[in-house]
C-alpha cells in the first residue's frame, strides 16, 4: 500500500492538473453544445414573429369600370392560402358596392350563425335564408336575429382595379 509519499504518486499528482484541465474543458464544451441545442430552437420560436414579413394580401377582383355607381355585385375570386403546412387555392365570394366616394366589400356570411346571405337587387337588401335576417344595402341589420352588421373587408382602388384584402374585416 502507498501512503502517497512514493515517487510514482508524486508524478501522477503532477499530471493531474493537466488531466483535470482537459476534463473541465471537455465538460464545458459538452454543456455549451447541449445549451446551444436547446436555446437555438427556443430563440427561433420567440424571434419568428419579429422576422415574419407582412404579407401583401390584396387580391385583384375586378375592374372599377365593371361596377356602376350605387351598384352591388357578387364577385367570386380565388386566393392561395396556407392550410396547415401546404398552400392551397380557395374560392371566396364578396359583395362589392360602389359609392360615389368609396368602394365597400361585404362578407357573404350572416353575422347570426354564418349562413350564406343573398343580395336581392330589386329590394336593395341582403337576405339570410336560414333564419330570416335582413340587412340594408349598407350592411346594417334591418330585422331578424343577426346581432351586428355585415362584416366588411378592406378595399382599395389602384390603376382602375378593385383590390380586396381577404383577411377578416370589421362590422359595417
Amino acid at each position: 500500500m502507498c501512503d502517497h509519499n512514493c515517487e510514482k504518486c508524486r508524478e501522477n499528482e503532477a499530471e493531474d492538473p493537466k488531466k483535470r484541465k482537459f476534463l473541465a474543458w471537455s465538460v464545458g464544451a459538452i454543456n455549451l453544445a447541449v445549451l446551444a441545442g436547446i436555446f437555438t430552437p427556443v430563440a427561433g420560436f420567440i424571434g419568428s414573429p419579429l422576422k415574419k414579413k407582412e404579407q401583401d394580401d390584396w387580391i385583384d377582383v375586378m375592374g372599377e369600370h365593371e361596377l356602376g355607381e350605387g351598384e352591388t355585385k357578387e364577385v367570386r375570386f380565388k386566393a392561395k392560402v396556407l392550410d396547415g403546412y401546404q398552400t392551397v387555392t380557395r374560392e371566396y365570394v364578396v359583395f362589392i358596392k360602389k359609392y360615389p366616394d368609396r368602394v365597400i366589400a361585404f362578407d357573404p356570411a350572416c353575422t347570426h350563425l354564418g349562413c350564406r346571405i343573398q343580395y336581392k337587387g330589386d329590394q336593395k337588401k341582403y337576405l339570410c335564408p336560414c333564419h330570416g335576417g335582413v340587412f340594408d344595402e349598407d350592411g346594417k341589420v334591418i330585422s331578424g336575429p343577426p346581432p351586428k352588421p355585415l362584416v366588411t373587408h378592406a378595399v382599395k382602388v389602384e390603376n382602375g382595379r378593385i383590390l380586396v384584402d381577404r383577411r377578416a374585416g370589421s362590422a359595417a
